[in-house]
């Protein structure tokens, strides 16, 4: 009886295989995409801090 069983025991494996996989997967793509995000918003931040000299209302006085 136990000839039943084994078929989906190994699936059960393979399935744990293949989410175990999957999970590692995406915590590096996680990381990949965290460190575009940070390396694309870090120009873009400066650009918003006040006094930085980027604002659109100094450079149009400025160009005038």
């Amino acid at each position: 009886m136990d000839h039943g069983a084994d078929p989906r025991v190994e699936e059960l494996g393979h399935l744990k295989l293949a989410l175990a996989t999957f999970a590692l997967q995406l915590d590096a793509f996680e990381m990949r995409a965290h460190e575009v995000l940070l390396t694309v918003a870090r120009p873009d931040d400066s650009a918003l801090l006040p006094g930085s000299g980027r604002s659109s209302g100094k450079d149009s006085a400025a160009e005038g």
